[in-house]
């Protein structure tokens, strides 16, 4: 499949978007502090600090003890939705700054999602609403992922939202990962979910997402001394728990939260073997909602 018209699509939904539409912009400020990291106690190979659960792998994105700052926003249109996240390392260290690895000096990872919804086609062409049950909504699901120094990946699939008792939502996505170094494509399971409670007068939130690589691509393209063979199978997760802080401080609800996420990583930038598991302090700010 060609990609050209797959990107044309996407900054057509963008154009296209209606400003009334509901949007959504924040800003997560991660923190992992590597309290726990003894670099006596380092697996060389992996990078990564045995037992300890707030650090990262020390590889090419950085040492253990590690700042990121990410840039999310979500943006509604007439018949899907947009989103974007990008995730920015070391997004406060000087060009001069002397550290371990040039991605600590703002390495970034993140992508662009648009989906064109199936659901709100079909009531268009039916002029009348349609009622799945529990399926709220199937979208045709387009995303342009970048990499700092690997490039950019595709995905397209599908993308599908469940109404859930108790939860805010839930959303499934059955997508194929297109990256072009290797041959072949894999197939991609994800998940994201959000659940809203209250403890007494204090508002929380409990949120997060998968993404699972069930098979892995096939042989390298061009391979160098440095490139993976072929594309493996992996598995990411981040949920995180925030509390509505901002509440507190009389500010506006639903602005200000602080709280954690736990990153817990197999076959880590598809590298057999290497595991990450980080718990991060977090700071989240709603400017746009």
């Amino acid at each position: 499949m060609t990609r050209r018209p797959l990107i044309l699509i996407t900054l057509l939904a963008a154009l296209l978007s209606s400003s009334s539409a509901s949007a959504q912009v924040w800003f997560e400020l991660l923190h992992a502090p590597c309290l726990t990291g003894n670099e006596s106690n380092l697996n060389p190979v992996s990078g990564r600090y045995r037992g300890a659960v707030d650090c990262f792998n020390e590889d090419f994105n950085g040492g253990g003890a590690r700042n990121t700052l990410s840039i999310k926003a979500f943006q509604a249109w007439e018949f899907g939705t947009m989103f974007l996240y990008y995730d920015i390392t070391g997004p406060f260290n000087s060009a001069l700054a002397d550290v371990a690895s040039v991605n600590e000096k703002g390495g970034f990872f993140g992508g662009i999602t648009v989906t064109l919804s199936g659901k709100f086609l079909g009531e268009k062409l039916l002029n009348r609403k349609l009622d799945w049950g529990p399926l709220s909504n199937v979208s045709f699901k387009y995303e342009a992922e970048h990499v700092s120094k690997f490039g950019m990946l595709n995905y397209y699939g599908l993308q599908w939202d469940f109404a859930v008792p108790f939860l805010d939502f839930v959303t499934v996505t059955t997508v194929i990962r297109d990256d072009y170094v290797f041959r072949g494509v894999d197939f991609q399971l994800g998940a994201a979910w959000q659940k809203s409670f209250s403890l007494g007068s204090q508002d929380f939130k409990f949120l997060g997402f998968f993404q699972w690589g069930l098979f892995g691509e096939g042989v390298h393209r061009n391979p160098g001394p440095f490139d993976l063979a072929r594309g493996n199978r992996f598995f990411l997760a981040q949920p995180q728990l925030l509390w509505d802080f901002g509440k507190v401080l009389t500010f506006t609800p639903g602005k200000l939260y602080a709280g954690l996420e736990y990153q817990i990583a197999f076959n880590r930038y598809l590298i057999p073997g290497k595991a990450e598991n980080v718990l991060q302090g977090m700071i989240r700010w709603n400017i746009w909602q």
